[in-house]
């Protein structure tokens, strides 16, 4: 199988009316999702929506091990959409294959007794609290937002591994999502960046970037 090219990214985007952005700035954030699902769509918007609505609900509820299998499904049918899903195919991967402590384990199984009681029987019982595994170590960590406080600050970090925005999120995760985090240093463990310069061709010159679009 050919090694997939790198995507080339670099402080420039395009909206979707063609016109150039620059990363990190407030325009970039307020487009951010319509730009990722209209490049999904103009793939093949019967096919994206069939083959990819479930993966990326899967995805974002943290079902790493489902979500990888729509994922898989999707790029059998559409390989078009592998530069789209790569970052998630990575991130899926990755936490599949990390092994989850015992402590983990037992929140997982206390969680999906609770889930699996008669609503009634919920009234008089207190459901654990909202935990799911982190997209970085793989490991159990309190559900935060991923738009809610600042890793910097440490509100919004992994309490197993501590790096920032530890929950799944589909856009985010994905080519310009990570970007946004790149380009506005948004997370202070450099292992980030670090990983971002291996998965893209990170360009500095956004002139040339945009020349060859």
């Amino acid at each position: 199988m050919a090694i997939p090219t790198r995507t080339k990214i670099s402080t420039a985007f395009r909206n979707l009316d063609g016109s150039a952005g620059v990363r990190s700035k407030f325009e970039d954030f307020r487009t951010l999702h319509s730009r990722v699902f209209a490049r999904i769509r103009a793939i093949s918007p019967a096919l994206a929506e069939r083959l990819l609505a479930p993966g990326i609900h899967a995805y974002n509820m943290a079902d790493y091990g489902v979500a990888l299998q729509h994922f898989a499904a999707a790029l059998t049918e559409l390989p078009a959409l592998e530069e789209e899903l790569r970052p998630h195919v990575h991130i899926c991967e990755r936490v599949t294959h990390s092994p989850l402590s015992a402590t983990g384990s037992a929140h997982l199984r206390s969680f999906d007794r609770y889930e699996r009681l008669p609503f009634y029987l919920k009234w008089f019982l207190t459901a654990p609290p909202l935990k799911i595994r982190c997209k970085y170590c793989g490991e159990i960590t309190t559900y935060i937002d991923p738009n809610q406080g600042l890793a910097y600050l440490g509100t919004n970090n992994c309490e197993a591994c501590e790096r920032g925005y530890p929950m799944p999120d589909f856009v985010w995760d994905g080519i310009d999502g990570q970007a946004y985090i790149y380009y506005r240093n948004s997370v202070k463990e450099r292992v980030f960046y670090s990983e971002f310069e291996t998965q893209f061709d990170v360009e500095e010159d956004h002139t040339a970037f945009l020349k060859n679009r």
